[in-house]
Parts: C-alpha cells; structure tokens; sequence
C-alpha cells in the first residue's frame, strides 16, 4: 500500500509565471495594502491626510478585480452549483454551460463596446489629486473582457471536446 497522495489535477501546485494576471494582481494587492496602510496612519495618526492614496487605491482595486476575473476565466473556475451534474445527464449540463458560455460571451462584447465607448468620451478626463488620466484606469475594463472572451471560448472548446471523447468511447 503506497502512503503517496494523489493530487487532484485542479489541485496541483501551479507555476504561477504562467499565470501572468496572478502576479499582477498580487504585487497590486500588496500595494493596495501598504498605501491603505498609509493612507490609515497619515489620517489618524499623523495630522496629514494624503487625498491621492484613495485615488490610487481606487484605480488598484479596479485593475485588481479584473485581473482576478481574468485568473478565474483561465482557469474556468467560476463559482457553480453541482446541483446540475448531480440532476441532469452529461450532454443535458454541457447543454446549459453552453447555454451560459453564450450569454457569457454577449455580455462581454457589451462590455467591450460600452467600455471603448466610456474610454472616447473620459479621454481628456483626469483624477484631481494624481492627474492622471482615467483612460489609464478604465481601459482594464475592455482589455479585460477581450482576454476573459477569448478564455471562455477555450473554456467552451474543451468542454466540447472532452464531451465528445466521452460520447466516442461510450459508442
């Protein structure tokens, strides 16, 4: 009797530089918590209150939550009820994901088209405090459903495929 444990192929370590969006979003989570660290102590400790840490902290939490959205399209681990596979036959759950794939994939394009049109009507707009320019902290936003797109159809493909090895070898 071997004492090795399987890991889950979900479960295993992963190599996180191929996980670029993880990086990024992790060094922003870090910055994000020093400038809130920051922004406490200026605030409530210190007799200065610093105004552009809220706005630099605003931007963060934006790029950082779509970088996290990113993560979990690559990944395709959304949140989801089991309750379906438990209920439904293999090609009945494949049908609904695809279902959700598709309206998934609407909503993104709206995204995207809504977001570049926010980016042509902010473009001379900048924050008070940090001047910077709010094309730089919105456009996360379209960027991030193109890659969250182009993810869930991969995530779809698979899905398809995988389907239909298990259908060719139930024949």
């Amino acid at each position: 009797m071997s004492h090795e444990k399987h890991i889950p192929e979900d479960k295993e370590p992963r190599n996180w530089l191929l996980h670029p969006e993880l990086v990024v979003a992790m060094i922003i989570l870090l910055a994000f918590l020093v400038l809130c660290t920051l922004q406490v102590v200026t605030r409530f400790i210190l007799p200065i209150p610093l105004s552009w840490t809220e706005e630099l902290t605003a931007a963060l939490v934006i790029w950082m939550t779509l970088l996290g959205a990113i993560a979990v399209q690559r990944t395709d681990s959304h949140i989801r009820v089991d309750l379906m596979r438990e209920i439904c036959s293999a090609r009945w759950v494949a049908i609904i994901y695809g279902l959700f794939d598709f309206l998934s994939l609407i909503c993104l394009g709206a995204i995207v088209l809504g977001g570049w049109h926010t980016l042509s009507e902010t473009s001379y707009q900048k924050t008070p405090a940090l001047g910077i320019s709010y094309n730089l902290i919105m456009s996360v936003v379209p960027l991030a459903s193109i890659v969250m797109a182009v993810f869930l159809v991969l995530n779809a493909v698979r899905r398809f495929k995988r389907l239909k090895s298990k259908d060719a070898q139930n024949d």
